[in-house]
């Protein structure tokens, strides 16, 4: 699936260049919808990406102008405290906690606007599987179509930051 979004994606960058070099002629309407509906999508995706109520727009695998890295990793600490003890951690790190839902033990951080991303959207839940948390992540990028590493990125600072914390 990875490969053909990375396809798809090169023909549509393709398609579009060739597009706006063909229509890109002053007082072209067509192309004045195009960035306006391409400011628009931009604008929608900043002012939904601060809600958990979100979280499956952003995380769709259809959605093809976001890049999504998904990792579990296993805890043998109670679910409800490393809830606790992963946003106490996201509240000391880079990160940015947004939402938290207690009830459904779901998270939702942010990573900060770089030069290389618009920011990304970490979602995060857990598990019970036998005597272990299963932390679920998810790194989701905010509109672009490559993460240039920036998830992984997000995944290996919070191990760190959660390894960091649980030494006494």
């Amino acid at each position: 699936m990875t490969t053909f979004k990375h396809i798809l994606v090169a023909i549509l960058i393709m398609l579009i260049s060739g597009l706006i070099t063909y229509y890109l002629k002053p007082n072209n309407p067509i192309i004045m919808v195009f960035l306006f509906l391409i400011v628009v999508f931009f604008i929608f995706n900043l002012i939904i990406r601060k809600s958990l109520s979100f979280k499956n727009y952003f995380t769709n695998q259809y959605n093809l102008f976001t890049t999504k890295v998904w990792h579990q990793k296993s805890y043998d600490i109670p679910k409800d405290l490393m809830f606790e003890k992963i946003i106490e951690v996201i509240n000391s790190s880079n990160f940015k906690l947004v939402e938290t839902n207690k009830e459904k033990l779901e998270i939702l951080a942010i990573s900060t606007i770089t030069f290389k991303s618009w920011g990304e959207n970490l979602y995060i839940s857990f598990e019970t599987n036998g005597n272990e948390t299963i932390m679920k992540f998810c790194s989701t990028t905010l509109f672009q179509i490559y993460s240039w590493g920036k998830n992984e990125k997000n995944y290996d600072n919070l191990l760190n930051d959660i390894e960091n914390s649980l030494i006494v």
